[in-house]
């Protein structure tokens, strides 16, 4: 089951055309980002948004969530994207056109509802 109110704050960051720290994420989903047990039970949940989203045809929500230090997404998703076969580039190319993919498609589902 997917954290709804994780899943909510990811679409509210999509449609304001931003990314989210993994930090303030974790915060979001009631959880300290302090140790790596931490940040792989935030990855176990962005995999979880990720699966939902691929399944219903719709590009990553997740590559909105950011590393405060790089402002990239961490090697988790890349390494997602590559196991599902949606990676066909570098990771920058990926995230760049991922990211563009998902502010338009939220920004279109913002206006229709």
């Amino acid at each position: 089951m997917v954290n709804a109110t994780v899943y909510e704050k990811l679409i509210e960051v999509a449609r304001s055309r931003k990314t989210i720290s993994y930090g303030e994420l974790g915060r979001v989903a009631d959880q300290t980002i302090e140790s790596d047990d931490d940040i792989k039970q935030l990855g176990f949940l962005l995999d979880e948004i990720a699966d939902q989203e691929v399944a219903a045809g719709r590009p990553l929500l997740a590559v909105v969530v950011v590393s405060e230090k790089t402002n990239m997404p961490g090697g988790g998703l890349f390494k997602y994207a590559k196991r599902k076969k949606l990676q066909k580039t570098d990771d920058m190319t990926f995230f760049v056109t991922e990211l563009k993919r998902v502010y338009d498609h939220w920004s279109e589902v913002g206006k229709s509802e």
